[in-house]
């Protein structure tokens, strides 16, 4: 025991001269890789030398017969010792953790000493036991400093995570953007009743004025729009591009997915809340009102409202039995969930999630709960005619959302078997009066919702004197003196980002009559002077295309952005030279040459990854085509480490053994924080018939002193290689 005691006390003794020496120069600490994620054990350290300081603080106070005797006062010179290790540990971690930003500086700053003070505190105790020479004032002395720096310092260290006040119990009122506890109504904007109070229980612990986590602080709205150092949370009308909608879609064991795994998760509820607020233009000041009592987003966003009143239906039992838990688990998934319409109902609603991930079998899948599902969602995805047959054999469907889908009128009628649906929504789709006829004479159903469909005012109101029990809603008719914002274009296949020779590009916009204008030389386009989109847009190379909606009585739309490439000069094959990281190396060299283009936000999927050794491929070639320059679709996340290349170098030969620099590249290094994005980096070579060509690209040996990992090596993701 002896020698466990000595060991231990020099450890500790080192490791409060290494804690105290590291707060001192904490501004130039730089740490290595393999040592930032220790931060992440602050959380856990934390609480072991609290309980037992306030143990042995109120041992202190024994009788001083049992602090003399011998075996009580060395277990507890012993704990106290332990007390002293566990407080530098803690405090050491918390250091660490700071790396990562995103805190109040100044906030931060008081934590880090009151913690370094409790820890120095602890330690001090502990010396005092060793010698008869101090007294027991003195003792009880260090005991109090203790206590107060511990009380102290965690009120600061609540103020970082969960914000101003979270310790002081004053039961001050909220912020000016906070929604007021009060009786809303349906001219209470839904982001103030519905969308806040989601971003204020979810998102805001992380990202408050006193812990800025990526530098997004959510508890204004005018920062909560200008966003985090990634760029903006949301495009309007635009969910599955969304930052905020992505993150919350990522696997929960993925160290971006927000909220951070052991967070409060949001709800199915609460996801597509979120996701239908933002593709109806996430407007702050629009209400229950603006929207038709029909309209499936005023439904669900009326549920939050705590209004049971015309929006929303009164709840109704159901005779037929539950789902089995394990379907509901097969079927669940991030691009499609089924949960029940109320707790304790066996009746089931279905969602779908992110157009591009939309496949015709995820709708027939849900067969297995077909007689359980009163509610179908469809929204913006790209079902078509095919859709009509699965959802003839939901025999109790009575709320069904097609709106934005690719559905003709044709195949309506197969839908008149359905004697439980009562509501049908079928706005910005293809259906004309004509096909509504093919449903006659409706049979249950009482709201049919139209809005911005084929069908003209003129003919639902004819429908609805031929039909009275049917209320065919065509939406508001807009005041012409009211200027509203157009949502930015897309592109008809927003999958496709390589084409080949003699392809074009497509853009497309919902609303009629608008004219879309577009650059392609990356620089902003304007309503007057850019080029008006007429037709297909030839892709020569790589192209970044930027585009916005423009529309007389209309704000012109914020400009969407598209980078394409076209497939140039195909390799015959590929092989990679380094190895990259284990964890992104997808299909190896197969993955440069395949035409499939990587997010940037998500690395996992096409991407390769080199930190620890260059990127460097060999391509060989027929050798029947003049060369010119060499193109790499590469990543920029500068929060992930992932930068632009030190350099990238081109050698090329006719004989893969005697190659010769042709062409190399010094990117420019951004000086802070840039937005994620796919980044072209384009090197002119030496032109040449050449069999064979190597393309290195030098990850930063350094990140830059302005980053958070600075001295650490960064990361170079690359996807595709193109040749011209």
């Amino acid at each position: 025991m002896n020698r466990y005691r000595s060991i231990l006390s020099h450890a500790v003794t080192a490791l409060q001269a290494m804690l105290l020496t590291a707060v001192i120069f904490h501004e130039h600490l730089a740490l290595p890789g393999w040592l930032s994620p220790a931060g992440r054990l602050h959380p856990l350290l934390l609480h072991f030398p609290i309980v037992l300081a306030i143990l042995l603080a109120a041992a202190s106070f024994l009788p001083a017969a049992w602090r003399e005797d011998g075996r009580i006062s060395s277990v507890l010179d012993l704990l106290w010792l332990h007390a002293a290790g566990l407080s530098a540990l803690t405090a050491l971690s918390g250091l660490f953790l700071s790396r990562e930003g995103g805190y109040d500086a100044d906030t931060l700053e008081r934590h880090m000493w009151l913690g370094t003070a409790a820890s120095l505190a602890t330690y001090a105790i502990w010396a005092t036991l060793q010698s008869d020479l101090f007294p027991v004032a003195l003792r009880r002395s260090a005991i109090a400093c203790c206590a107060l720096c511990l009380v102290w310092g965690g009120h600061e260290g609540g103020t970082l995570t969960h914000g101003e006040g979270f310790l002081t119990f004053s039961g001050s009122g909220p912020s000016e953007d906070t929604a007021a506890a009060v009786a809303v109504t349906d001219s209470t904007p839904i982001f103030q009743a519905a969308v806040q109070p989601i971003l204020q229980s979810k998102c805001q612990g992380c990202h408050n004025e006193q812990k800025a986590k990526g530098d997004f602080i959510m508890t204004r709205t005018d920062l909560l729009l200008k966003g985090g150092k990634e760029g903006a949370p949301w495009v309007a009308g635009n969910p599955d591009s969304s930052r905020i909608i992505r993150r919350i879609l990522l696997d929960p064991e993925d160290e971006k997915h927000m909220p951070p795994k052991g967070k409060s998760q949001l709800t199915q509820r609460e996801l597509e809340l979120l996701h239908r607020w933002i593709a109806a233009g996430a407007d702050f000041g629009s209400r229950l009102s603006d929207f038709p009592e029909t309209d499936s987003f005023r439904i669900l966003s009326a549920g939050f409202y705590g209004m049971q009143g015309k929006a929303s239906e009164v709840e109704k039992s159901y005779g037929f039995p539950p789902a089995e838990p394990g379907v509901l688990q097969a079927l669940n998934g991030p691009f499609r969930v089924v949960t029940p319409l109320d707790a304790g109902s066996p009746a089931l609603q279905i969602s779908f999630f992110v157009s591009s991930a939309y496949r015709p079998e995820m709708l027939a899948e849900c067969r297995s709960v077909a007689q359980q599902t009163v509610r179908v969602n469809l929204s913006s995805m790209p079902a078509g005619d095919e859709a009509y047959d699965v959802l003839a054999g939901f025999p109790n469907l009575e709320q069904l959302n097609l709106n934005g889908t690719k559905v003709s009128g044709r195949g309506l009628e197969r839908l008149s078997g359905l004697k439980t649906l009562r509501r049908l929504s079928l706005a910005n789709t293809s259906v004309t009066a004509a096909d509504l006829e093919r449903l006659a004479p409706f049979g249950s159903l009482t709201n049919i919702h139209l809005w911005r469909s084929a069908v003209t005012v003129e003919q639902a109101s004819a429908l609805a004197k031929k039909y009275p029990g049917v209320r065919f809603d065509v939406g508001q008719i807009p005041d012409t003196s009211e200027r509203l914002r157009l949502t930015p274009p897309s592109l008809r296949k927003p999958d496709k980002a390589v084409f080949a020779k003699g392809e074009a590009l497509e853009l497309k916009h919902p609303m009629p009559g608008v004219t879309i204008r577009y650059t392609t030389d990356g620089s902003e386009p304007d309503s007057m002077s850019s080029t008006a989109y007429k037709g297909p847009i030839p892709v020569i190379g790589p192209t970044e295309v930027r585009a916005i909606a423009v529309l007389p009585g209309w704000y012109a739309s914020t400009a969407s952005a598209f980078t394409v490439f076209s497939r140039g000069i195909p390799a015959t094959r590929a092989s990679l030279l380094t190895i990259p990281d284990n964890r992104y190396k997808v299909q190896g060299a197969a993955s440069l040459t395949d035409g499939l283009k990587g997010e940037s936000r998500n690395p996992l999927v096409n991407w390769l990854g080199f930190r620890d050794t260059v990127f460097a491929a060999l391509f060989r070639f027929e050798g029947k085509d003049s060369i010119r320059r060499v193109v790499l679709s590469m990543a920029e996340n500068n929060g992930g480490y992932i930068m632009p290349p030190q350099s990238i170098q081109v050698l090329a030969g006719r004989d893969s053994l005697s190659l010769v620099p042709v062409g190399r590249l010094v990117p420019e290094q951004p000086l802070t924080y840039a937005p994620v994005r796919n980044r072209i980096f384009t090197v002119d070579v030496k032109p040449g018939l050449y069999r064979y060509l190597r393309v290195q690209a030098d990850p930063v040996a350094k990140l830059p002193t302005w980053h958070r990992g600075k001295g650490d090596r960064g990361w170079v993701f690359v996807d595709e290689v193109f040749f011209e």
